[in-house]
């Protein structure tokens, strides 16, 4: 066979082989689509709402004048400013650490954010209660030392609710299931100078766990996968 036939041959042969390769890459791709393969239906946008905070906590005490603060609950003026003040930093501390922890979570799992008339709302909720409990006083004569501990108890869910308003998904958490502990000291000096009072750390380090806590136990019905599946039935 001469070199001109021998080209040919070899030219044919490949450009055969060469449809034949499109051919089945064309069919493969056409299966995954109709067999659900690779080829996916988008994910949902998210809009993440205000979460919702009904707290019952500590009210921290400023100073040791026990007269001052004999009046103060005689009042119920001072302890209740207290209270709501405490009340309100303590929710807003958990409001904006579930939010900052949702968004790190949707954006790793590659889930847009925003909020327009086709988004998914994802709405939360608590209701918590965090109580002191004695564990020691002494005093030194210098100061009084108290020491304690801190428990939470309470409820949380979350809500999924479709474009129109619809529930497509909802969990509830007893939130003394996910054993929040912390310990407390509040150091009261004789001599008038200012109370050292650990709550207020002690409470922002709770709310820390509470957060990583609930997302891991809600985070498979968020990924990625669970959405685009509630979305798409």
């Amino acid at each position: 066979m001469n070199s001109f036939f021998k080209h040919r041959l070899v030219s044919t042969t490949s450009r055969i082989a060469l449809c034949a390769l499109m051919t089945l890459s064309a069919t493969h791709t056409l299966a995954q689509g109709l067999f659900g393969g690779s080829v996916e239906s988008p994910l949902p946008e998210i809009t993440l709402a205000r979460t919702v905070v009904a707290a019952d906590i500590p009210t921290p005490l400023q100073g040791n004048d026990m007269e001052a603060l004999l009046a103060q609950a005689a009042s119920g003026q001072g302890l209740t400013a207290a209270r709501d003040a405490a009340t309100r930093e303590f929710s807003e501390q958990l409001r904006n650490k579930l939010d900052a922890a949702l968004r790190d979570f949707f954006t790793d799992e590659e889930v847009p954010l925003g909020a327009s008339n086709n988004s998914l709302t994802l709405y939360n909720f608590f209701d918590i209660s965090v109580v002191k409990q004695l564990s020691g006083l002494k005093n030194n004569g210098a100061h009084e030392l108290e020491r304690g501990n801190l428990s939470a108890s309470g409820d949380y869910h979350f809500r999924l609710q479709g474009p129109s308003g619809q529930v497509l998904l909802e969990k509830r958490l007893d939130i003394a299931d996910l054993r929040l502990k912390g310990n407390y000291q509040i150091k009261t000096y004789s001599n008038g100078q200012e109370t050292e009072d650990s709550t207020p750390a002690e409470l922002e380090k709770l709310i820390d766990n509470l957060v990583t806590r609930v997302l891991k136990r809600i985070e498979d019905d968020l990924e990625a996968d669970s959405l685009r599946n509630i979305a798409g039935g």
